[in-house]
């Protein structure tokens, strides 16, 4: 079970974090926002390596 969390994670970073940077160009928002949601991204992404690789 730990194992599809850490999958599930790991994919939604790596589907948000593109799409993240395509809104801001589309449509733009405060600058601030991408340093704060790519270290979300980053923490997130290494909850889902821990979960994936635990027994």
């Amino acid at each position: 079970m730990k194992h599809q969390i850490g999958v599930g994670l790991q994919f939604l970073v790596l589907t948000a974090t593109p799409l993240i940077s395509w809104w801001q160009l589309q449509f733009g928002f405060n600058l601030i926002w991408m340093p704060a949601l790519l270290v979300v991204a980053i923490l997130l992404f290494w909850i889902g390596t821990r979960l994936r690789e635990s027994s």
